[in-house]
């Protein structure tokens, strides 16, 4: 059993490897997980925008490893941040998703400890993916948004400071229940039962992330002490509007009323943030040392199987 500080237990990833992971948690965040009943040792509130609290609880902390599932993630809201350059980037998004991390990194070399970060396939611009492991985050770009920069950025600085670092990019994660914000399939789930679903794109390529598969992965990294890039995704690609309609099917055993839509077309009205088309992650890493990561048609079985939905 190791001592794990961990920042953002209360998300939607987090909250799953905390609730099922062996090891021993210290949480620090905005929101106390023991609200949710959480199994953490203890809690400390942080102010994620100050890197140097940050990079100090993490000098203090007696943890041997340090997990960040701490992010600005509203995609829409963070583009709002988004400044003419990145020079001097001083935005809450900003300093959350790429200064906090760049302290954790700083921190982590210093002490020894063992830090794995959380980035996403957004630091693509979604031109030619799925992406690769080896493929390293988009420069600042009109294609790539302000969170896919700022993620991208966290990740250089956690990738050039602790090379001992590993850093787990995912997507559109979802998972079968959780007490705080709708997730990908969640949303899906959502909507149609109050009979307010969007288009879903038929023209994007996604691989969406089953949620369990992370942290399974976390458990693998930390007990091998595993540094590099590291893709947790479906290993085959879909589209939004092929994962809803399967997704949809699942739970309700009857073909979906589901309306096609277009990401390109979408994203040339004027003032939409810009999105990945041909995204998704390629997984390699993972499973050729062992470890099998599930399709999104398995990870829509195992969602009905748990919420009770399957036939």
């Amino acid at each position: 059993m190791t001592d794990l500080l961990v920042f953002g237990s209360s998300s939607l990833v987090g909250s799953h490897f905390v609730m099922t992971t062996r090891h021993r948690v210290m949480d620090m965040g905005q929101i106390d997980p023991r609200a949710e009943k959480l199994p953490v040792v203890g809690f400390a509130p942080i102010d994620l925008t100050d890197a140097a609290r940050v990079e100090e609880a993490v000098r203090r902390s007696n943890a041997e490893v340090v997990v960040n599932f701490a992010a600005a993630t509203d995609v829409d809201a963070v583009e709002r941040e988004r400044p003419r350059s990145p020079e001097g980037a001083q935005g809450p998004a900003f300093l959350i998703n790429a200064a906090a991390p760049e302290a954790m990194a700083r921190a982590t070399r210093e002490t020894g400890k063992f830090l794995v970060s959380l980035s996403t396939d957004f630091v693509f611009d979604g031109v030619d993916g799925p992406y690769s492991e080896d493929a390293g985050p988009m420069s600042f770009s009109p294609k790539l948004s302000w969170y896919g920069w700022t993620k991208g950025e966290g990740e250089r600085r956690v990738r050039a400071i602790n090379p001992a670092a590993a850093v787990v990019r995912i997507a559109y994660p979802y998972r079968a229940s959780h007490s705080g914000k709708l997730d990908f399939a969640r949303k899906i789930v959502d909507g149609h039962r109050r009979r307010a679903l969007p288009p879903y794109f038929s023209d994007q390529q996604i691989t969406p992330t089953w949620v369990p598969d992370v942290s399974r992965a976390l458990e693998f990294l930390i007990d091998g002490r595993k540094a590099g890039v590291f893709h947790v995704a479906s290993p085959t690609v879909t589209s939004p509007y092929l994962f809803a309609r399967e997704l949809l099917l699942a739970i309700e055993h009857r073909p979906p009323e589901l309306t096609e839509g277009s990401l390109k077309q979408f994203l040339a009205r004027p003032g939409t943030t810009p999105r990945p088309i041909r995204g998704g992650l390629r997984c390699t890493r993972l499973p050729a040392a062992g470890l099998q990561l599930t399709d999104w048609r398995d990870g829509i079985r195992q969602f009905a199987a748990e919420r009770g939905d399957a036939g």
